[in-house]
């Protein structure tokens, strides 16, 4: 992983652990997993949500669907799921970043 993501994440998790109470280092690791291997399936894109998948691959559906968006950074902020997908995007490179 690049060193400019390893910093976004980092900043990223320290923001979350300040905004959510409930933000977990676990959970982080486990959404991680989950769509990194979501990735490996071909299940990520910019489609609606799909009842069959797990919350935070429709959360990162969502993302990379709304990335250029206003309402990207709003979601982001208030839904703690979409905070864990859009680290797990990052963290795959699944996404990219400005920061």
């Amino acid at each position: 992983m690049p060193t400019k993501n390893k910093h976004h994440i980092t900043e990223l998790i320290k923001s979350a652990k300040e905004r959510f109470d409930n933000f977990s280092d676990a959970e982080t690791q486990e959404v991680f997993l989950t769509i990194k291997e979501a990735k490996s399936r071909g299940l990520l894109q910019k489609q609606p949500p799909d009842r069959c998948l797990n919350q935070y691959v429709n959360a990162a559906n969502h993302l990379l669907r709304t990335y250029s968006t206003d309402e990207f950074a709003t979601i982001l902020m208030q839904n703690i799921d979409y905070l864990y997908a859009y680290i797990a995007l990052v963290a795959t490179n699944s996404i990219t970043t400005t920061a």
